[in-house]
């Protein structure tokens, strides 16, 4: 009688230890996440594996796209391929323009398919769901767009500065790029060809010249 106790309690032991196991190895598993955020008035999906382990060959795939006015769906090509993301990886891609405007408002949600494999038992996971616009000013979605800020404004410099020579070419002034001179000149192309043909200089003006001029204008 003892020993038949003992087997049931050590059946018992190993159906609970079992099964604690398998609760331990799906607490693991991974858990996709969805947020849908606008940055610059372009929606775009983030995916985050909230889980413990690898999903593997993830596919997203973006059905229809609800209250967002007329715009329609623009998928980024990360929704295309198939991906993965291990434990607390994420990803972002475009999938439209958000449809709001000054006298309207948008509140968009779209419909997903999704898909991914796990590492432990049923390996493939289908499913459908909805995901709905998150308006949040303090998380804002970073976007590389490849820019650089710094030699985008040493070209728009070395541009006004070009564009200063040539005028002060034109204009017979000397008015320096630092100069925030809103000057009207009097000179002009069609002044300096009647000029040649009389036989008259034209008078070229220095930077102090300009500045004189400009201050008693005012």
């Amino acid at each position: 009688m003892i020993e038949i106790i003992a087997i049931i309690i050590s059946g018992i032991t190993l159906l609970i230890t079992i099964i604690n196991q398998i609760i331990i190895i799906k607490d693991k598993e991974p858990q996709l996440s969805f947020s849908l955020k606008s940055y610059n008035k372009i929606l775009y999906l983030m995916v985050t594996n909230n889980g413990l382990t690898k999903a593997k060959e993830i596919r997203i795939k973006i059905q229809k796209i609800y209250n967002n006015g007329n715009n329609g769906i623009q998928e980024d090509t990360i929704f295309e391929i198939p991906f993965e993301l291990s434990s607390n990886e994420k990803v972002q891609g475009m999938v439209g323009i958000l449809g709001e405007n000054i006298s309207k408002c948008a509140f968009p949600y779209i419909d997903i398919n999704v898909s991914y494999e796990k590492p432990h038992f049923i390996r493939k996971v289908k499913y459908e769901r909805q995901v709905f616009y998150t308006a949040l000013t303090e998380s804002k979605v970073t976007v590389d767009t490849g820019l650089n800020l710094k030699e985008i404004e040493h070209c728009m410099k070395n541009i006004h500065k070009s564009t200063l020579r040539i005028a002060n070419y034109f204009d017979g002034n000397e008015i320096a790029p630092f100069d925030e001179l809103d000057i009207v000149s009097n000179n002009h192309f069609q002044k300096d060809l009647i000029n040649v043909k009389n036989n008259n200089k034209s008078v070229i003006k220095n930077r102090e010249d300009c500045i004189k001029e400009h201050i008693k204008r005012r």
